[in-house]
């Protein structure tokens, strides 16, 4: 009778001779992995790289959704020629954020050419909102761990149901390219990683009905890395930090807008955080800086940058709603584009107003030395709030009426709306609660708008009761 050993062996190279005949190198160095049966969308968006046809995920409309779209990943070295084919007009396409230097070298009826030689994650739209496929070419995976490997929890190519994940002390989770994994991920220790080139999905739960509260719920986690994954239709909230401590996420993709409640990214009491290199299309905010934790822990030292966001019915950061923790602190964003902004405008003294950038300390929160740098909006002619600087009492769990917190030493600079102007505002709104629920030495400087400055006395320039040191350049 055959050991063991001898069937382990076995098991192992069947696993990698499937994933070999699934993965595809192509010329020009392009890798590619074929989506799991049933996964791929085989009636709107064909894409050929350097003239191998990838897959096509598609991200279906689903309750209060925001429309159906479509993404691909591939990974390239050199250059690729990206061939798109659908069967709707792409005569009037765009791609953007431009920092990726994708070039349209042709637009046709049903074809569309692009070229790149550099890694990007661009928005193809043939129309804007409606049906755009969203492009991931990413530089080769390197370092990745092997199925077997020690304190290795592997997805290989293929779809999976584990339903929940749990990761503790030294612990990986891989997700290969190729892979779909059904399911939550919960992540409570230190040294714990979350990577690969496959996709988190919560798409066969409905609204707060998933296996896990949250796709990633990492819980009192020390030096945690998140590289590279992509989640699509979370139940609830994308991808949540609780209580964590020196935090890298890198490359993280982020497919939700299927629902109200999809938060990409919630950072809760938590401190020493980098973010970086994302992609991340929501409903509901792109970044939320929460303090929901009763023993108050503080939310400080928050990096965030190189990230593109697109938000289409709230905020893009909003930073102190749902609060408890006793300040928040140091918090940085740089080299941010916004694809888009919420649909929904509502002036600034609605309780649900939107927002590029909300700071709302609640509940006695002292909120302070919050930096945004080098934002890049473009509008596609509706209005916007840019800032809302503005202590509020904010009503939620076991608060019915908390008292407003501080905003003081703060800034934004360098901030440029482009686009379509139409009905675009971009107000910057300053106004504090009371006498000691105030604002005070807040800095803005060098806000474009279609080419226009914005100055201290520029009508989009509003300012309530309780603001000191206000500076507008």
């Amino acid at each position: 009778m055959r050991n063991k050993s001898f069937f382990k062996a076995y098991f192992q190279l069947t696993v990698a001779l499937t994933a070999l005949f699934l993965t595809t190198y192509v010329r020009g160095d392009v890798y590619t992995v074929s989506a799991p049966d049933g996964h791929a969308a085989t009636d709107s968006y064909r894409v050929l790289v350097n003239g191998h046809e990838i897959s096509v995920y598609r991200t279906p409309d689903q309750e209060e959704g925001s429309g159906e779209y479509y993404f691909a990943t591939f990974e390239f070295d050199g250059e690729v020629t990206v061939e798109i084919k659908a069967p709707f007009s792409l005569a009037k396409s765009t791609v953007a954020p431009e920092r990726y230097g994708v070039v349209i070298e042709s637009l046709e009826e049903n074809n569309a050419v692009l070229h790149a030689n550099e890694p990007f994650m661009v928005s193809f739209e043939p129309n804007g909102r409606v049906k755009p496929l969203i492009l991931f070419g990413l530089a080769p995976e390197i370092d990745a761990p092997h199925e077997g490997d020690e304190n290795v929890v592997f997805f290989g190519p293929g779809e999976h149901s584990p339903g929940v994940v749990n990761l503790t002390d030294n612990q990986t989770l891989y997700v290969a390219a190729g892979a779909v994994v059904n399911g939550g991920v919960v992540a409570r220790g230190d040294n714990i990683t979350i990577r690969g080139r496959g996709v988190l999905s919560g798409a066969n739960w409905k609204r707060y009905a998933g296996p896990t509260s949250f796709i990633i719920n990492a819980l009192d986690c020390k030096r945690l890395l998140i590289r590279d994954v992509l989640l699509r239709e979370p139940w609830s909230w994308s991808c949540v930090l609780n209580n964590c401590e020196d935090v890298v996420i890198d490359g993280l993709r982020i497919c939700a807008s299927n629902m109200i409640n999809d938060d990409a990214l919630d950072i809760c009491n938590s401190r020493r955080v980098e973010v970086r290199n994302c992609f991340f299309r929501a409903q509901d905010d792109s970044i939320a800086i929460k303090g929901i934790r009763k023993d108050h822990a503080s939310c400080e030292d928050i990096t965030i940058h190189d990230c593109t966001f697109w938000t289409d019915r709230a905020n893009v950061f909003r930073i102190g709603y749902e609060c408890e923790a006793k300040q928040m602190r140091n918090i940085v964003a740089r080299n941010i584009d916004v694809l888009y902004y919420s649909v929904n405008y509502r002036e600034h003294d609605h309780y649900w107003a939107n927002a590029i950038v909300w700071l709302q300390p609640n509940q006695e929160l002292v909120m302070s030395d919050c930096h945004f740098e080098d934002f890049r909006i473009r509008s596609n002619g509706d209005s916007m709030i840019m800032l809302m600087a503005k202590p509020m009492s904010c009503h939620y769990g076991d608060f019915e009426n908390p008292v407003p917190g501080r905003l003081c030493d703060c800034s934004l600079s360098r901030f440029n709306v482009y686009g379509d102007r139409g009905s675009f505002g971009g107000e910057l709104y300053f106004a504090g609660a009371t006498p000691s629920s105030n604002v005070r030495g807040i800095k803005v400087s060098d806000f474009n708008y279609f080419g226009e400055g914005v100055k201290r006395d520029s009508p989009c320039v509003v300012v309530g009761d309780f603001v000191e040191d206000l500076e507008v350049k």
